[in-house]
This record gives structure tokens, sequence and C-alpha cells, in this order.
């Protein structure tokens, strides 16, 4: 009889305690509770690894044994370190049991494994009682992004003749610099001539490095990006492989103080030589999705007499080709680099102006 007596009271305390228990954790489970995810860095480079931090700070007295977190996250943002497999691939889930005013964190290697803009999005957290007996939920109204810009290609001269390609463009333009007004000294680019190299420097940094001179006649160059399809099948690589040759050759321009601007899918954005003018470039190359519909990049060429451009289109059609003649009529000059796949036809004429540029299928993963 006591023994029945003692079970009868343990229940009741079991069950007033279960009660109880989820009473408090319904009520109090999401005060003082804090989640956020910080990237090393917010913006990186295809290829390039960050470390993504995830945070659940618990300022309260009451420890919480079971908190889930869920939120989307692009397979494109690789975790390296990663052993978990999620029901879905823009899907992360992450399980924490936090004491009495603690944080906890656990950190990640992400690699950015293609170009683009990722926001971390639709955060849902939720929390378990000591019991598991009642699961609360809540979505939290913030959102997270990393953008990725192009990979940083340099470009081998001998596979791209960039030297002769920039060189008459630049020589045609920018006329002779002034030997009598130097500027400076800066780091070696493909395009540069013999006597540009500033030995000296070049024997103190290890690397090749070229002196800057003012020239005589200045003037802007503009890099301009056509995504338009130009054949019925989808060629996505080559259209990535494009988007880094804009890059590179703002990079190049950029980097040797010439003004560049910038037509592409995006907009035009105007003539800049600084460090965030060729961010800004990157960003709005991150941004493009090559999925929507582009539109005629001969309708975003802005029109002028005696300009300096540098096309880079794999469409080739007659539109395009007609208004690259009437640019080359108003005493500009256009160097057209045409990316296609190895076995692509091309309808028009390549030579010093229109150049070829194959691209493997390899490029896709590289």
């Amino acid at each position: 009889m006591g023994g029945i007596i003692v079970a009868a009271v343990l229940l009741t305390i079991v069950f007033a305690f279960s009660i109880v228990q989820r009473v408090v954790y319904r009520r109090n489970w999401r005060s003082g509770l804090d989640y956020n995810v910080q990237f090393s860095r917010n913006v990186a480079f295809e290829g390039e690894k960050i470390t993504m931090t995830d945070c659940l700070a618990n300022a309260k007295r009451l420890p919480l044994p079971w908190v889930h977190v869920n939120y989307s996250f692009s397979r494109h943002l690789e975790l390296l370190d990663n052993v978990t497999k999620y029901p879905r691939w823009d899907e992360r889930s992450l399980v924490y049991t936090v004491g009495v005013n603690k944080t906890v964190s656990r950190k990640s290697t992400v690699l950015c494994g293609k170009r683009g803009y990722y926001p971390v999005t639709d955060f849902v957290i939720s929390c378990n009682n000591m019991l598991v007996s009642e699961l609360s939920r809540e979505k939290l109204d913030m959102q997270y992004s990393v953008t990725v810009y192009p990979k940083i290609v340099d470009y081998d001269a001998a596979d791209l003749p960039l030297r002769r390609i920039s060189g008459y463009l630049l020589a045609r333009r920018f006329i002779n610099p002034d030997p009598f007004e130097f500027r400076g000294i800066r780091e070696y680019q493909p395009f540069d001539s013999f006597r540009q190299i500033n030995f000296k420097a070049t024997a103190k940094t290890g690397e090749l490095m070229s002196n800057m001179h003012d020239f005589t006649v200045s003037q802007d160059i503009t890099v301009i990006l056509n995504l338009q399809p130009y054949c019925a099948g989808r060629r996505e690589f080559v259209h990535e492989e494009a988007i880094r040759l804009a890059a590179f050759f703002c990079r190049c321009y950029v980097n040797a103080g010439v003004a560049v601007s910038f037509v592409g899918p995006a907009g035009v954005i105007s003539s800049g030589q600084s460090k965030s003018h060729l961010e800004t470039i990157y960003t709005a190359l991150a941004h493009i999705d090559i999925d929507e519909q582009m539109p005629p990049i001969a309708e975003l060429i802005p029109k002028g007499r005696e300009k300096v451009y540098v096309l880079i289109s794999s469409y080739h059609g007659e539109d395009l080709a007609q208004r690259v003649a009437s640019m080359r009529r108003s005493d500009s000059d256009v160097l057209w680099l045409i990316p296609v796949c190895e076995n692509d036809e091309i309808s028009i004429a390549t030579g010093e102006d229109i150049i070829r540029w194959e691209v493997e299928a390899s490029a896709e993963t590289q």
C-alpha cells in the first residue's frame, strides 16, 4: 500500500513538473535569446574561402537544452567542414544546447564556389522544453548576404595577345607619354612596353615594376559586356568566362591609371579609375543573372566620337556588327573579343580588331 502511495506521489510530481516546465518554457524561451551570423568578409572573389560564424546568445536564467535554427543558404557557398546532410541543398539546420547566461558559436569555412549575390534568409528559430514535449518557433526578421566577385584570372599574353590588343588601342588614343611628367611606379601590366620597366624598383621588390607617365592626350576606355545568346545551345560557362574577361580588362586598365567606363546587362557605370570604382564594377558583374533575358547591347552603348571600346560579346548578329561599324565610322577604336566554344562557328570575319576567344568546357569548374 505504501508503495502505491509513493508511486502516486511521484507521478503527481512528474506530471506537475511537466506542466510547469512546459508553461515556463512557452512563456520565456524567446526572452533574451539572440541569434546572428557573421562573415569574415561580405565580399570575396570566386574560389576564395571565408569564415562564417553562427552565434547563439541566451541572456536569461533558464537553460535551453534544445534550440533549432534553420535558414536558407545557397549551395554555391560550400561549407567545407560540414558533415551534416541537409534535406534540401538550400537549407541549413543547426541544433544548440545553451546554458544560463551563455553564448555558443560555431565557425565554418565557406568556399565561394561561383560568382553571384547570395542572400542568407528565412531564419526560423525554435526551442523545445527539457522534456521535449512542446516545440515553440518563431521567424527571425534578419538577412545577411555574401557578394562573390568574378574569379581573378591573369590571362597569359601568350594565349591572348593582350600586349597587342591593349597596346595598339592605347598607342592610338593616348599618343605618347610625356617622359618629363613622371607620375609614379606600379606593377607591370601585360600591355606595358619594355621601356616602361623600372629595373631598380624591380630589383628591390622582386616583381616587374613599370614607370607611370602622364599622357599628352588622355581619354578613358569603355569595356562593354554583352551576354545575349549567340546559339541555340546553353553556353553558361562561355558567359561566365566573358564576365571574367570583363573583370580582367577593367582591373588591368584601372591598375594602369586609365579611367574605365563599363556597359553591361546591369546598365552603364560612368568613368572612374579608383579602387572603389573597380569594386563597383565587380559588384555589378556579381549581380548579373545569366538566366534572365538580356537587353540588346547595341541600345546601351553610349554615342560619341573618338572613343575607345573593348567589346566582349559572343553574340555577333548583324545588328551589333552594324553598330560596331557605325562606331568605327565616328573615329572610335573598337576591339571586339568573341568568346565561343571550340566547335562553335562564327559568321563574322576575324582579324586585328575582331578576335575569336575559345573557351574550354573545363572553364566552368575552374
